[in-house]
């Protein structure tokens, strides 16, 4: 078993060179209408082992997200979005292609970064993960397939690294640069283990508190305690990102999103989002905020499901969707923000019906 996932690992990881070479890809009658005086900005902030159950916004007993509840009436918050699986290459590698759990060799056949650039978007991806790592490898085989592609980091998640708050800055030295039609990925260290590197001290918010858990031991306090400091810089990072952005006062919006979620000692006696451990909902469940700029608002109708089943592997869809991108690969009805918006079937670790095996 080993030997043939070691096998398929580094096939995949072949096949996924493509991306840096070919960089439009293959798409099908490709449009995008552009005002040429008219900029444009979208900013799409890639999160990491953040559970939806965790934020405030999402009515988390702790006060998590204090600086995304400020604006909460700028944005459009998901409530029933979920990831296809527990880890890093399997999410993002159905969700910036056309993969999905119908056809995941779909993976291989075009990215979103390739279908923005064949639409004239220049795009950026900047990284605060490890890009040679395991783990981040095949993304980032995808995001070099961006027009200019940074990463920041050396580290692994593991260790002591850089904060999220270099991507801001890199954010808005990009933002600076020529250009009127840009697209850039921020992929963050999020809320990764371990978690107490995460942030800077200044946000050690929840210190000596204990906080609820069934597990009544010191260990598993300092772990959630630990795990809900960097989900309140999480909120720093995202708001920031938005003022940024904001800033440019231009057509613009910032998609947040985790790539999947992490049980911290709620529901089994564990941390972290192992694949092979127990199901559960945390592991799966995400938080997805959106928020859009007044400009925007005016060019574009986003039709407001937030209570709808979601599941990431159709992000391809949906990010297309929202910078108006159209091509015959391009399937609305998989699009959360659009008004032809069909739910479906959420199958998750390959062949978990999601909402009955949690129902």
């Amino acid at each position: 078993m080993a030997v043939r996932a070691s096998v398929e690992y580094f096939s995949d990881a072949k096949k996924l060179d493509q991306y840096a070479k070919n960089k439009i890809g293959n798409f099908n009658n490709v449009s995008k209408n552009f005002d040429s005086n008219e900029q444009e900005v979208y900013v799409i902030i890639i999160g990491e082992s953040t559970a939806r159950g965790h934020l405030g916004i999402y009515d988390y007993y702790r006060n998590t997200t204090p600086l995304l509840e400020s604006i909460n009436d700028e944005l459009l918050v998901y409530n029933n979005v979920i990831s296809p699986d527990t880890y890093t290459i399997a999410t993002l590698t159905k969700a910036f292609t056309l993969g999905n759990y119908e056809n995941t060799q779909a993976k291989f056949e075009g990215s979103i970064i390739q279908l923005l650039n064949q639409a004239k978007f220049k795009t950026y991806w900047v990284s605060n993960q490890n890009p040679i790592g395991v783990n981040d490898s095949h993304v980032t085989k995808i995001g070099l397939g961006s027009d200019k592609s940074y990463f920041l980091n050396i580290k692994r998640a593991q260790e002591k690294t850089i904060f999220d708050e270099v991507l801001v800055k890199k954010l808005d030295e990009i933002l600076k640069e020529e250009g009127h039609k840009k697209v850039i990925f921020l992929h963050s260290l999020g809320t990764h283990f371990n978690y107490k590197y995460r942030y800077p001290e200044s946000f050690n918010f929840f210190n000596n508190d204990i906080p609820k858990s069934n597990f009544k031991k010191q260990v598993v306090y300092d772990e959630i305690n630990a795990y809900d400091n960097a989900v309140r810089y999480t909120d720093f990072f995202i708001n920031e990102v938005i003022e940024t952005t904001r800033k440019r006062n231009v057509k613009s919006f910032v998609l947040y999103f985790s790539d999947h979620g992490e049980e911290v000692y709620e529901n089994s006696e564990f941390y972290g989002h192992f694949r092979d451990e127990n199901l559960t909902k945390n592991l799966y469940e995400i938080p997805m905020v959106l928020w859009c700029s007044e400009k925007y608002k005016i060019s574009k109708k986003i039709f407001p499901k937030l209570n709808s089943k979601y599941m990431i592997d159709d992000l391809f869809h949906s990010i297309a969707d929202l910078v108006d991108v159209k091509a015959d690969e391009v399937d609305s009805t998989r699009s959360i923000f659009s008004e032809y918006f069909k739910e479906r079937n959420r199958i998750v670790r390959d062949s978990i019906d999601y909402d009955v095996y949690f129902e």
